[in-house]
């Protein structure tokens, strides 16, 4: 029979290793964790969240663009100084805005480029419609031309306050260790994370995969924009037992709807003759909050085609 691993000594030191390494790494990475941005009631008229609506003119680079849905796109903008601030997602992938508007008042923005994304061109104007304008990004591997015909706008959220509201995205294994399979089960994970908070008490729902077999209770603190949860599920699955236990999950939250951080989970299923079980330390990559008011019902393509393991048992020792 296979040990899972210890679930009690230690847990409060391991806690507090995950949330100084959390934080640590999100130094270390560059992220921005920037002073709360002013009221959407600012003199700028680009300030708050907007949901832009993308036409597609082009798409370019992999067979991924046949699934493209670009109404998962959002840019959340605060004032800074003479210009513009804050965060977008597009495709699937978070990152940093800054923008300056010119003569003519189109908002002119830029990000810094990365192996995964790149922003070519974005320009904006408010009107009767909210935003529009044109982008062109990289979401490798795919490269977009289009044009925002509309924006929904809202308020700018105080994600350093809160963490309530349904957080989406996906992480990337740092570290696996496995008994009973012939490769580690995963190398990435979606993030589907729904959290209710009263006070400094957050308590939801983690998905960790396209169905509700990998779906999770959580309970934790959020506190001054850092979150640590924890939970355990039990569910039967194709005859099968799947087992699921969050460690521990620490993350911290900025200004503009993006969390980063680290998280340990143990997985185990049990056939009716074989069991395999893993232990994962994981990063997460591209975690964004999707506004209160805008709740799609379907994950979009980017993280529909993240890796779902649905018949365990194939991957099984001999």
């Amino acid at each position: 029979m296979l040990s899972r691993p210890d679930q009690t000594p230690g847990m409060s030191r391991l806690f507090q290793q995950l949330i100084a390494i959390g934080c640590a790494f999100t130094a270390a990475c560059g992220a921005s964790t920037p002073v709360q941005p002013s009221s959407v009631s600012s003199n700028s008229p680009f300030a708050g969240t907007w949901v832009p609506s993308i036409a597609i003119d082009s798409c370019t680079g992999s067979h991924a663009c046949i699934a493209l849905d670009t109404t998962w796109s959002v840019l959340r903008l605060a004032p800074q100084g003479s210009g513009i601030r804050g965060s977008g997602y597009f495709a699937g992938r978070s990152f940093d805005v800054n923008g300056s508007v010119d003569p003519t008042g189109e908002l002119v923005i830029t990000t810094p480029s990365t192996s995964r994304f790149s922003l070519d061109d974005l320009r904006v104007r408010v009107g009767s419609t909210g935003l529009t304008g044109t982008v062109r990004f990289r979401a490798d591997p795919i490269t977009v031309v289009g044009h925002i015909t509309s924006a929904n706008r809202g308020p700018l959220e105080s994600t350093q306050l809160n963490a309530e509201g349904r957080w989406i995205g996906n992480s990337v294994i740092r570290a696996c260790t496995f008994t009973g399979w012939t490769e580690c089960p995963y190398q990435t994970r979606l993030i589907q994370l729904s959290l209710t908070q009263s006070g400094g008490t957050a308590s939801g729902d983690l998905l960790m995969s396209n169905d509700d077999r990998y779906r999770i209770p959580v309970d934790g603190r959020f506190t001054a924009s850092t979150l640590t949860l924890t939970g355990a599920a039990s569910r039967s699955s194709f005859g099968n037992l799947i087992q699921l236990r969050l460690v521990a999950w620490a993350s911290q939250t900025d200004a503009f709807g993006r969390m980063t951080g680290i998280f340990t989970l143990d997985e185990e299923i049990i056939a009716p003759s074989q069991r395999g079980s893993a232990h994962y330390d994981a990063e997460m990559q591209d975690v964004y909050l999707l506004p209160a008011w805008f709740q799609p019902a379907l994950l979009p393509a980017s993280l529909q085609a993240a890796p779902s393991r649905t018949s365990a048992p194939i991957f099984f020792r001999d």
